[in-house]
């Protein structure tokens, strides 16, 4: 796929950050542009978007959003919705077109709340965690190639939500995903203060205990250092669920092998939700997407895959219209 193998030849592998047990690669850009997006953070404080319910009775899988601005604004691929009916996570990087009412795929990540706190969605200021969103893109990548959907198993993203509520002894009366994040809001600062983007920094490979978990990336530094700080405190959620493990440090070119390998790796090919192309990326090891428009990566997603027996514990994955609504 041209369009990805020649962001990734754009990028540079820079000199490690580390906090603790989280190591960051900087992806330093050598041909980038202005976004000519509006984020979705932004979009809503000029109240130039509005996230609602698609319908007062509503749909857990779905929501509506409305673009009255000029411009496009992007939705990034794990960015957790807050308010209306239950709490939201976004499920695939999304352009909505300027002036435009789209309904796009989304997965629950409350499920005990099936009520109206407020009419809108805001933006949470937080994206899903690594292991999360992986889990969320390999179920997202299968129900493209058997329906065509971009949908993910619901069951499975409430019982991965339980599942470190439980080990980060994080207490929700709704089973809210944020209230991991509040429960130790003290040391995700902590983390966060750590690291620094760089001048012309386009993207971050992440590795916890020495060991890869993420990739993000970027068409402009603009996007990545407006983001920063949530992509920071998402990581570092994962990095504290597994403190006190085996800490090694990765090597640069390890960093360095790996877009070698995304770069090599089979990619299909989607029409996108809104603008433009969304690929989805697998090989070995990785699962993963990327959003791409006229020629140009909007935001590229890389995670490491789960091994094979959690797979198969999940379970094939069901026709999107059979799945497990909400647990009410």
């Amino acid at each position: 796929m041209t369009v990805l193998v020649n962001f990734l030849h754009t990028l540079r592998v820079g000199e490690p950050q580390a906090f603790e047990n989280l190591t960051v690669f900087p992806l330093m850009g050598t041909q980038f542009q202005e976004p000519g997006y509006l984020l979705l953070g932004e979009a809503l404080a000029y109240g130039l978007l509005e996230v609602r319910e698609v319908s007062e009775a509503g749909s857990v899988n779905e929501v509506l959003v409305i673009n009255k601005g000029d411009l496009p604004v992007l939705l990034m691929d794990g960015e957790i919705l807050t308010g209306a009916k239950q709490n939201r996570v976004v499920n695939a990087s999304i352009l909505v077109a300027a002036h435009v009412a789209l309904k796009i795929p989304v997965s629950c990540v409350e499920q005990g709340r099936w009520r109206y706190v407020a009419e809108k969605f805001t933006e949470s200021r937080r994206f899903s965690y690594a292991r999360l969103r992986a889990q969320k893109s390999a179920q997202v990548a299968e129900s493209l190639q058997a329906f065509g959907a971009f949908s993910a198993d619901q069951g499975a993203i409430w019982d991965e939500v339980e599942r470190k509520q439980r080990e980060m002894g994080a207490a929700s009366p709704t089973g809210a995903v944020n209230s991991v994040y509040e429960s130790h809001e003290e040391k995700l600062k902590k983390y966060c203060a750590a690291f620094s983007p760089l001048e012309g920094q386009v993207g971050a490979a992440v590795f916890i205990n020495g060991r890869f978990v993420c990739l993000d990336a970027f068409d402009s530094p603009v996007t990545l250092h407006k983001l920063y700080t949530k992509m920071i405190e998402s990581y570092a959620l994962d990095a504290l669920e597994q403190a006190g493990r085996d800490k090694k440090e990765p090597e640069k070119k390890t960093a360095e092998r790996l877009l070698e390998k995304i770069a090599a790796a089979r990619v299909a090919r989607y029409p996108s939700v809104g603008l433009g192309e969304d690929l989805r990326i697998k090989t070995e090891g990785l699962v993963g997407s990327c959003l791409a428009l006229d020629g140009r990566v909007i935001h590229l997603a890389i995670f490491a895959r789960e091994d094979r027996e959690t797979e198969r514990r999940s379970g094939p994955l069901s026709r999107p219209s059979r799945r497990r609504r909400a647990r009410l």
